[in-house]
């Protein structure tokens, strides 16, 4: 992949380009080599950098609080990118898409790839000044893929056996699995003390340890607001530049955007595309378009009758006009859906048929269905997101033209998450986001009903011929191999329809121009440890 940074867009910037919502999907575009030189000139600096400056706290306005900071037991994004600023793994992915070595150096690999030794860093410490040690990986990667009720716990299925040798760590596979370095950076196999350092689970969760650029001050699980501080043993000589990081739960997008405007947050995540305009206006601050590996899903729960029903499913898929739901809602940040592979993501398959709005072909669909009349159902949603209401009232106004009568029900943020993985729903709209470099983890958890970790994304879709391809991929190393396999998941996928990929969205944060240095990974994570205020 070609580096190519994201960069802010301001006002200034909107003028002298005459960029438009076409900024976004040129960015994007870079993840998978396909800049232009007009895209590349757009990347390079337009002001000269200042000196980077220490100390000071940013307030960072958040859509989603935290609830558990235990990387091995959560997906919930407060929690993510709240506990990585305080663990890591030992590779992660930079802004740019790439898979570098972080607490490891690197690694080795046997020749029939079953055996993967990785080297670590040295001199790593815990925040608490102990040394990291490889028997603190060995605890960790364990206590993650043997945890039966973690979410990720299937990326690390292909491990026999973890254990310390000198300085290294060696993993043993019971099979070839070519995206294994790619899954061992993901947050859930962040690295902990052995043993919790003597402490008991609970307690060390209460004040955590880990060889993050910060540690944490405050947490009270769902209260409004958490503070870290700078880890000063970080492995990173002069790293974090900040003092302190305090996170705040605001839910609202609303009023998200006026603590910005009115300076009482440095940076607030999920800017409404609505929103994106009058940000952009501002002299105090300014919009982030990050490309991003993630999907706007409309989501069917198959365990219902109806949703059962192929028929049903792909007439709903052919009913809604996705250009005009996204010409709608993402005022030009966005592009309308297809695969449920992002066309950011490695091995997106540009041929993967799309059920284009027709309605003719959608009446057609739902006549041949159990269910030929139509039926009442119910739009589940996080109120909190406006996009995601627009999303919800064009829906129901466009399945209502095929007799389908669908009843928006909203709800706070942390109940809308647990109906929906409870699968007390009929229909729900989410994002879906692909957290490492290789497209292993949104296959199996989106297609693989049984060990992909959420039922297929809580449809419980489940096509035995698409999951005998996802475990094919993950045994392939040719690339281009690999690339037909995913080409022939998205396919089938595509034409049964368990969900429909509405648009793919960028990540759109607004951020006072005070804040240097603050980027995010096409997974979503944002790591803050060369983030500096003028």
């Amino acid at each position: 992949m070609d580096k190519m940074p994201s960069r802010r867009v301001s006002r200034r910037d909107l003028l002298r380009y005459g960029l438009g919502g076409g900024a976004t999907m040129v960015l994007a575009g870079s993840l998978t080599g396909n800049a232009s030189a007009a895209a590349r000139r757009l990347a390079a600096p337009l002001f000269r950098t200042p000196a980077v400056k220490r100390g000071g706290t940013v307030k960072f306005a958040r859509s989603i609080g935290p609830t558990t900071l235990d990387p091995a037991n959560t997906i919930i994004a407060g929690d993510i990118y709240t506990l990585d600023k305080i663990f890591e793994p030992l590779y992660v992915t930079n802004p740019a898409g790439q898979l570098v070595p972080w607490l490891a150096s690197g690694y080795s690999v046997s020749a029939d790839n079953r055996t993967f030794t990785f080297d670590l860093r040295p001199g790593v410490k815990f925040s608490d000044g102990k040394p990291l040690g490889p028997e603190d990986v060995v605890f960790s990667i364990n206590r993650s893929r043997k945890n039966a009720a973690g979410p990720l716990s299937f990326l690390d299925g292909a491990i026999t056996d973890i254990s310390a040798q000198g300085a290294s760590v060696v993993f043993q596979l019971s099979s070839p699995w070519a995206p294994f370095v790619s899954d061992i950076s993901v947050f859930a196999n962040a690295v902990l003390p052995a043993d919790f350092g003597g402490q008991s689970e609970a307690d060390f969760f209460k004040s955590p340890v880990g060889t993050g650029p910060f540690t944490l001050t405050s947490f009270t699980p769902d209260a409004s607001s958490l503070t870290l501080s700078a880890n000063p043993n970080y492995w990173q000589a002069g790293k974090p530049y900040l003092d302190a990081v305090e996170f705040l739960y605001v839910d609202n997008d609303n009023q998200r955007v006026l603590q910005i405007q009115g300076g009482e947050v440095d940076i607030i995540d999920t800017v409404p595309p609505a929103d994106v305009a009058s940000l952009r206006g501002s002299a105090d601050l300014s919009v982030y378009l990050f490309p991003a590996w993630q999907v706007d899903l409309l989501v069917m729960n198959e365990k219902l009758p109806q949703f059962a029903d192929r028929h049903v499913r792909r007439a709903i898929t052919f009913a809604i006009d996705r250009p005009a739901l996204v010409h709608a809602a993402s005022f030009g940040t966005a592009k309308p859906g297809g695969s449920f592979f992002p066309p950011s993501l490695q091995y997106y398959s540009p041929s993967t048929p799309v059920l284009a709005y027709n309605l003719a072909t959608a009446k057609a669909e739902l006549a041949q269905s159990a269910y030929p009349k139509g039926f009442a159902t119910k739009l589940l949603i996080d109120g909190g997101v406006q996009k995601w209401v627009t999303f919800a009232q064009i829906i129901k106004a466009q399945l209502a033209l095929i007799g389908i009568d669908v009843t928006i029900t909203p709800l706070d943020h942390s109940a809308f998450e647990s109906t929906f993985q409870a699968e007390n729903y009929e229909m729900f709209i989410d994002y879906a986001i692909n957290d490492i470099s290789d497209p292993d983890e949104m296959a199996s958890f989106e297609v693989d009903v049984k060990d992909g970790g959420s039922q297929s994304y809580w449809s419980n879709y489940d096509n035995p011929k698409a999951i005998g391809l996802v475990h094919q991929a993950e045994a392939e190393y040719d690339g281009a191999k690999r690339a037909q396999l995913y080409a022939q998941v998205q396919g089938i996928v595509a034409e049964d329809a368990p969900f429909v990929p509405l648009d793919y969205p960028p990540y759109i944060y607004g951020v006072s121009n005070r804040v240097q240095g603050f980027t995010v990974n096409p997974g979503g994570a944002y790591r803050l440890e060369d983030v500096w205020l003028t």
